[in-house]
């Protein structure tokens, strides 16, 4: 079986590239078959060792975040390459995807609740996309919500309870519902 990238070594380079900041794209979109198939994107398609990698860094990653305690979480996302700033706190049962840490910036005074949803990487029908996801300053993440890869939630922003965000939360405003709908900030 074949994916539907034409050439996906230099899809690999683009994709590297993309990790690394060299680009100034926020989202990297790559045609690919079903996902049910080898699309090339997927970590499990990689070596043994690499699978291990990966799988013992989302183990951790999950570990720490499910803990009350916040330092060793945001020691550990730092580790992984994210970028957070000061004040930012990570509640109990939060997700972060552990394939492209290295996408996240959360800045200072931020607040993420109770088994929210961050995600840098998705596979579509059709498609494989990764993500920047950026929480500006004094950004309130409510508890069980997903925020989609790609999204920037703006300064003093509020994502509501349960809400799914799959476009940019402007500043001021608040994401309520799913799909999300943007409300100002009363």
């Amino acid at each position: 079986m074949t994916t539907q990238t034409a050439n996906p070594a230099s899809a690999h380079q683009r994709l590297a590239a993309f990790l690394t900041g060299k680009t100034p794209e926020r989202v990297f979109v790559e045609p690919t078959c079903h996902p049910a198939l080898p699309t090339g994107f997927c970590f499990c398609e990689q070596s043994p060792l690499a699978v291990f990698r990966l799988a013992w860094r989302g183990f951790w990653l999950e570990t720490l975040l499910r803990l009350p305690w916040n330092g060793p979480k945001l020691w550990y996302l730092r580790r992984l390459g994210a970028k957070i700033g000061n004040n930012v706190y990570i509640s109990a049962s939060a997700w972060i995807d552990p394939l492209f840490p290295q996408l996240l910036t959360i800045e200072d005074q931020v607040f993420i609740g109770m088994g929210a949803r961050i995600l840098t990487h998705e596979f579509r029908v059709d498609q494989f996309r990764a993500g920047k996801v950026v929480l500006r300053s004094g950004a309130f993440i409510g508890a069980f919500s997903v925020i989609g890869s790609g999204i920037e939630v703006g300064n003093n922003a509020t994502v509501a309870a349960c809400a799914v965000v799959g476009r940019d939360v402007p500043a001021q405003a608040t994401a309520i519902g799913n799909p999300a709908t943007m409300v100002p900030r009363m």
